[in-house]
């Protein structure tokens, strides 16, 4: 029969050792919480006792060590955690039979689960089994099965022993050079299928890899594989390595591989009960990685605004992984109220100060809308008619329109002690047509790039 025991303490810092040194006398199987100390208690039922007495026994030896906290002895790791976790602060020893009216955060249930049940009024662990199974399941997939398991008190968590390492590496020595890094894609395979699979048994994953490589000039080349999220799938990192070595391959052949795998805890499968469905980042990072290999790496990244008043005020970081969180921002500089009349007349500016402001019939439905600009390559030619210098009419080979609303003039150079101020920028909606970036230098006119 297996049992568990588990010690929750306030403050666990300054029980650290003491908590240690507890659970040594009865166990060689041990793991360190966030909230206290868990470790395996099973066949000293032939020596001390029962359940019961085995708490005893620990709360003896806890006493002894001035440790303050709860104790819970059960036949599962999750129920003798949740037991210990269910305390109101004083050393005592957990009764299994207020399990069912543990609260429900004690549960890993996600945060919006957790506010649904709260509306509907399901707050323990009792009010929980009333829920038809099959129905939790079909709601909230088979992961939810694990809660179900651990309220049953049928959880097969096993112990997480604690270690001092955080990466874990394979090596192997070829008994020939080798100059063509493909040539070793097998090899590297099982490397990695075993390097990977101890991870895997440490109950951990992994989102770095360092690939070193000794080569016959005696020197040693090293490549650092990062991506944003942990995975243990190996044909992934197969690809990603084999593209990252392919952009930049050794200066010599190679005499030898190590890798090493850095520690990172799991991804969860679920990001949460309401995440928007979205494509896995594996998929992502190796199609920026062909993109790379096919028209360079410096031309391939996610944008990074300059805090510049330039032509294309921006550049690329090639590491960086897109997040999905941008911000709209505002655009200060000068506004215009305008004058002038005829085709290639240049609207006037005020020069007061004002907040770039995009159309409001462009974004009625968006409260914070947040706007992605794309640039023409080669710019887009334009005749440009204006009246009472006003825009007024903008016409290019692709389309014709009237101007519904613009701002500007903008000048787009900062860098005076370079060049001169050449360009003059609006922005305008035209009507129809979406909303563009306007330009002009000397006399002519023409389209930049265009609002998303």
């Amino acid at each position: 029969m297996r049992l568990y025991a588990c010690i929750i303490s306030p403050d666990v810092k300054r029980d650290h050792d003491a908590l240690l040194s507890v659970a040594k006398q009865f166990s060689y199987g041990i793991e360190i919480l966030e909230d206290g100390i868990l470790f395996d208690v099973s066949g000293l039922q032939n020596l001390i006792g029962d359940s019961n007495k085995i708490s005893q026994k620990i709360l003896d030896e806890v006493k002894k060590n001035s440790i303050s906290g709860s104790i819970a002895v059960a036949g599962t790791a999750d129920t003798a955690a949740l037991l210990a976790r269910g305390n109101n602060g004083a050393t005592y020893i957990a009764s299994s039979d207020n399990f069912h009216q543990l609260p429900l955060e004690n549960l890993l249930i996600e945060n919006d689960t957790l506010n649904v049940f709260h509306d509907l009024g399901i707050k323990s662990i009792s009010d929980l089994r009333q829920v038809p199974k099959d129905d939790l399941i079909n709601r909230y997939g088979q992961r939810f099965k694990n809660i179900l398991d651990v309220i049953e008190q049928k959880g097969s968590r096993l112990l997480t022993p604690n270690i001092k390492e955080n990466n874990v590496s394979w090596n192997y020595q070829l008994d020939f050079p080798v100059d063509d890094f493909e040539q070793l894609i097998f090899i590297l395979n099982h490397g990695l299928d075993k390097l990977l699979n101890e991870v895997s048994q440490y109950g951990f994953s992994t989102e770095h890899l360092d690939l070193a490589f000794k080569l016959q000039n005696k020197t040693e080349r090293i490549y650092e594989i990062k991506t944003s999220f942990p995975t243990l799938e190996k044909t992934f990192w197969l690809k990603l390595i084999n593209l990252r070595i392919s952009l930049d391959p050794p200066e010599s052949e190679i005499m030898a591989m190590h890798v090493t795998s850095h520690f990172t805890p799991p991804r969860p499968a679920q990001r949460g009960l309401y995440a928007v469905s979205r494509p896995d980042p594996e998929r992502l990072l190796l199609t920026v990685n062909k993109l790379k290999k096919l028209v360079g790496e410096e031309n391939v990244g996610v944008a990074v605004l300059q805090d510049q008043r330039i032509e294309k005020a921006f550049a690329l970081d090639a590491e960086a992984i897109p997040v999905g969180n941008a911000e709209c921002g505002t655009r200060n500089a000068e506004s215009s109220s305008a004058p002038s009349s005829d085709f290639n007349e240049t609207p006037d500016s005020d020069n007061s100060d004002s907040a770039f402001r995009v159309p409001h019939s462009a974004f009625r439905s968006v409260q914070h809308p947040v706007i992605a600009f794309s640039y023409f390559n080669p710019p887009v030619p334009a005749e440009v008619l204006v009246r009472d210098k006003k825009l007024i009419f903008i016409r290019t080979r692709f389309f014709s329109g009237r101007v519904a609303e613009y701002s500007g003039v903008w000048k787009a150079n900062s860098k005076w002690w370079d060049r001169s101020w050449k360009t003059q920028e609006w922005d305008v909606e035209i009507k129809d047509h979406g909303v563009y970036r306007l330009c002009k230098v000397g006399k002519d006119w023409f389209l930049a790039g265009e609002y998303d």
